[in-house]
């Protein structure tokens, strides 16, 4: 049975996408308790932890590997891991996780645009056709409905930065495939140990000005949940999926976390859906499915 779910890359990404969606409800319902770069930053000091005991002997076997391709591995755990999570986190501060997780449906049209982009591969007009749909879903959500009487000063930050982690994201998995040919665990343990490393510096700064203080147990467990799921899980079971289709089919999947998080949003962190949000979902479930075809 193990075998059987370890190649399976739909059922794979289906449980990457309910550990993700819950991510940032958690971080939205922790947000007055812990800030976004402690959250960050012990996410990816959490997983690092649990996974080191089963990677280490991968480590050692791929060193040489390891270090022939550091840059591209620094770039990969820098971009998509810390600032990645850093910014989702911030962004949480100040726009809701319903906001977010729709922000986040666009990102099956993103790793289909980066690698036409990038690596020139071939875009086709529906598929263009899709990213341009897409980005008027976010713009409608974005500017509340409102797209027409758009001032940069009224944008919400939190939308903003949501979106930069997106693409972040997008880019991350579209890289993916440059990954080295090592060990999945062991690039699930470097990838984290970058993460950590990439926020050690102002994580450390910002104890330093505030210090040290005693964190209650509701900090305590929405750590060990996003260290562990969203983060170990989640990173594991879609990189594995990369290896078996590709980050272009597995970007398809990327909009179950927002299928999942709002329906969930609403009975535990009291959000709501507006009107603008059906709209803005409309435009975005319709990129899909044309960029599907």
């Amino acid at each position: 049975m193990r075998a059987a779910v370890w190649s399976s890359p739909t059922l794979l990404l289906c449980l990457a996408s309910f550990f993700w969606a819950l991510n940032p409800i958690v971080g939205r319902a922790a947000r007055d308790l812990i800030s976004p770069l402690s959250l960050a930053f012990w996410r990816w000091v959490v997983a690092f932890l649990f996974v080191l005991p089963f990677a280490w002997r991968h480590i050692k076997n791929d060193r040489q590997t390891l270090r022939e391709s550091w840059p591209g591995l620094v770039l990969l755990g820098f971009f998509g891991v810390g600032l990645f999570s850093y910014l989702v986190y911030s962004a949480l501060q100040y726009t809701t996780a319903t906001n977010s997780l729709m922000l986040q449906a666009i990102m099956p049209i993103m790793t289909m645009v980066i690698p036409a982009v990038v690596f020139g591969e071939r875009l086709r007009p529906l598929l263009a056709l899709g990213a341009g749909l897409s980005f008027a879903g976010v713009v409608w959500i974005v500017t509340k409905g409102h797209p027409f009487a758009l001032q940069l000063s009224a944008l919400n930050r939190g939308d903003l930065l949501a979106v930069t982690a997106v693409f972040l994201y997008s880019a991350y998995a579209t890289f993916l495939r440059k990954a080295p040919a090592v060990h999945h665990l062991t690039l699930l343990a470097i990838l984290f140990a970058i993460g950590a490393a990439s926020l050690a510096i102002p994580y450390f700064t910002m104890l330093a000005s505030k210090g040290l203080s005693l964190p209650p147990a509701e900090v305590v467990a929405a750590v060990l949940y996003v260290g562990i799921f969203p983060s170990l899980a989640a990173y594991g079971l879609f990189n594995r999926s990369v290896v078996l289709i590709g980050s272009v089919r597995a970007g398809v999947y990327m909009n179950l976390p927002t299928v999942f998080g709002v329906g969930l949003a609403i009975p535990l962190v009291g959000e709501y859906l507006s009107s603008y949000h059906f709209v803005g979902a409309i435009m975005i479930i319709a990129a899909i499915a044309i960029s599907r075809r």
